[in-house]
């Protein structure tokens, strides 16, 4: 959240001098909240608000950091490589690669009002790196005719979330007026879809009709606020033996996790996972239902039972959640921030992999 600073004298004072400044015979013409120095524009020394930044051109200043005016520098993109795409909710805009190949991230445009739109890649649960392109010839081309193995062997649709909670199998999707967009870079889009009336939009990944059963039905959901459009959204897919060596591992007697139903959550500090955080269900730790790894990096191979918190690769599994309800963790927080709580179930023939990224007490991403 951004935090408005009080308009001091000194801050006033400043805003004067700087006028005086402008109306001087320097050729410098400082925006505002700065000062010239030696011919150079420099940010003011006292604390000031935004409503003292601003100005436009090569001298236009916003706020920084710090609570002071500082010189804005503009995204200018090489329209020869790559093209604009400008965040509806931050403002924020990025360059994206259009040279082709599969580093290049495919073109996500904002939906229709009342629409949502989600885009970004398929990654592997077990590895935690983009699901691997194994198709030999042509790695971008678009997704026709199910492949044997790698992106194309999967099927992704579109779901209301709470429709996919409450009846996995049974649930209708939500189709793309163009379609579920997928390559063999694992690249994927759903664009212009039906906004979910329960507020969150699921992503499902299986086997492709025709393909070989070598995947768990795995789940992902985003909401529909983020969805306008959600660029870069990580949908999973589990391997039938990652859930083998995860149930394996685990000491589970009788089914294995994806059977039972269970929740996935990963808990990350910008971007990077967090050791030493457990899992709760309705605000309390469940050492009964909950499981964790032992991988000394962000793969997730071996569960260790009689770990109480998560390891290096900061994942948490619960069973026996089979109704949504709050889940959130519990330790190794940041400084002044918390773990969010949201409502998740570990629904039965599901893996529902969910990211928990540190949040502060106000919602806004952990600095």
């Amino acid at each position: 959240m951004r935090t408005h600073l009080g308009l001091s004298l000194a801050a006033t004072g400043l805003a004067v001098a700087a006028g005086l400044v402008n109306l001087s015979c320097s050729s410098i013409d400082c925006g505002p909240g700065t000062v010239e120095q030696d011919g150079t524009c420099r940010p003011a020394d006292e604390a000031t608000n935004d409503a003292l930044c601003g100005g436009v051109g090569p001298f236009a200043t916003v706020l920084g950091l710090d609570g002071k005016c500082e010189a804005e520098v503009p995204t200018v993109c090489d329209l020869n490589t790559t093209r604009e795409e400008v965040d509806d909710q931050t403002g924020v805009t990025t360059c994206v690669g259009t040279a082709g190949g599969c580093m290049t991230e495919i073109q996500c445009s904002a939906p229709d009002a009342g629409k949502v739109t989600l885009c970004g890649r398929v990654w592997d649960s077990e590895t935690d790196q983009p699901f691997a392109a194994t198709v030999v010839g042509e790695p971008t081309m678009q997704c026709t005719t199910p492949t044997t193995e790698g992106p194309c062997s999967l099927r992704l649709r579109f779901f209301d979330a709470l429709d996919f909670a409450m009846n996995p199998t049974g649930a209708v999707p939500i189709v793309p007026p163009d379609g579920v967009f997928q390559d063999g870079c694992n690249r994927y889009k759903g664009h212009n879809m039906t906004r979910p009336t329960f507020g969150f939009i699921g992503v499902a990944a299986d086997d492709a009709a025709g393909a070989p059963a070598r995947h768990k039905l795995t789940g992902v959901a985003a909401s529909n606020a983020f969805a306008t459009p959600g660029r870069g959204f990580r949908v999973y897919a589990t391997r039938n033996t990652t859930d083998t060596m995860w149930s394996t591992t685990a000491g589970l007697a009788g089914q294995t996790f994806n059977e039972r139903g269970v929740l996935a959550m990963v808990f990350r500090y910008n971007g990077v996972p967090r050791a030493g955080v457990q899992g709760r269900r309705n605000m309390n730790v469940v050492p009964a239902d909950d499981y964790y790894f032992s991988d000394t990096g962000i793969t997730r191979t071996t569960v260790a039972p009689a770990q109480d918190s998560t390891g290096a690769n900061g994942t948490v599994l619960i069973i026996n959640s089979p109704t949504p309800i709050a889940h959130d963790g519990a330790g190794a927080e940041p400084p002044g921030c918390r773990w969010p709580s949201n409502l998740s179930a570990s629904i039965q023939g599901v893996t529902f992999m969910q990211l928990k990224d540190a949040e502060t007490p106000g919602g806004a991403a952990c600095p």
